[in-house]
């Protein structure tokens, strides 16, 4: 199947397994999506293996394929959000007309005859009924854009380690960028790269890298506050936006990150190994761009990995 083909097919999975979801009144958590689209795609005359390919990837997809899939769930999620806020304006819009139609009712019906007012009661009664089938095509739309939402979240996610991708970090940047610019809002950024990594690779097989890098995630989740923003950089880097941070507050973040990481045993079968990670951090300060905060950061790490790996260095 061409990529095209595929990219197609795949979008019109999305939307039924999005559709159905919603429509069942199911709360959209992975596993339950997963049900969904699995079920889906069956219906599409898909096999196990090729789902597990759409869900997942495969090691013979490329960056750039697996980059336009991400963008075609990105223009569906936001066709759909488009669609849904013109069904929620018409809905507002019918609820003030039937709250309308409801005061001149009442407002009226002491002037008029008993038969015309029974008439008027019928009239507000079907109003009424209206107004539950609106609310309940609104409750639908907040599921709706609920979904989209959390797809257009895992579109900026990575897979593996659910840490945001690279992608995101430029416009994480910009708004840190504007925000010392506009309101002298102070932030840092952490850059770390694993030790050794192709060796625990090479050693210990990719899967045993994969549970490193997902270790790693979820550690980078763990010590750092709700507002920071860790960010998988590309293969076994790493980088923490925080925000409000001093780069004396950074660095103490920085040796959380570091001791913890050391601290780990990991196993693969019989064999037990630790990881450790070279560390770098910066502060904003005037005059920065995303390029010259990203180089100076990367400088940093790039004096610890040729010092002493495991360690910490600062580039102010």
């Amino acid at each position: 199947m061409s990529m095209k083909n595929e990219s197609e097919k795949l979008s019109a999975i999305i939307k039924e397994a999005l559709y159905r979801a919603t429509k069942r009144n199911m709360v959209l958590t992975p596993f339950n999506y997963y049900k969904v689209f699995t079920e889906v795609a069956l219906e599409y005359g898909l096999d196990e293996a090729e789902i597990h390919k759409m869900l997942y990837g495969m090691a013979d997809v490329s960056a750039a394929e697996l980059e336009e899939l991400k963008k075609r769930v990105l223009e569906i999620a936001t066709n759909v959000k488009d669609v849904t806020v013109n069904v929620e304006k018409s809905i507002t819009e019918s609820e003030n007309t039937y709250d309308m139609t409801i005061r001149n009712i009442d407002e009226y019906k002491s002037r008029i005859d008993d038969s015309i007012a029974s008439e008027l009661e019928k009239i507000k009664y079907i109003n009424a009924s209206l107004k539950a089938e609106l609310e309940a095509a609104r409750q639908v739309l907040e599921k709706q854009k609920m979904a989209i939402e959390n797809i257009k979240e895992l579109s900026l996610k990575d897979h593996l380690t659910g840490l945001y991708l690279r992608k995101y970090m430029n416009e994480v940047l910009d708004t840190a960028l504007y925000n010392y610019n506009r309101y002298s809002k102070v932030f840092s950024i952490i850059m770390l790269d694993l030790d050794d990594f192709k060796k625990i690779n090479d050693t210990y097989g990719h899967l045993a890298g994969d549970e490193v890098l997902k270790v790693i995630g979820s550690i980078l989740k763990r010590i750092t506050r709700r507002s920071d923003i860790p960010i998988r950089y590309g293969g076994d880097e790493f980088i923490v936006v925080l925000p409000e941070t001093k780069l004396e507050d950074a660095i103490t973040v920085a040796k959380k990150i570091r001791d913890k990481i050391a601290s780990v045993t990991f196993k693969k079968d019989k064999m037990e190994f630790k990881c450790t990670a070279s560390i770098g951090v910066t502060q904003v300060k005037d005059g920065d761009t995303v390029e010259s905060l990203l180089e100076r950061v990367d400088k940093a790490l790039y004096q610890t990995k040729h010092s002493q790996k495991g360690e910490i260095s600062v580039v102010e």
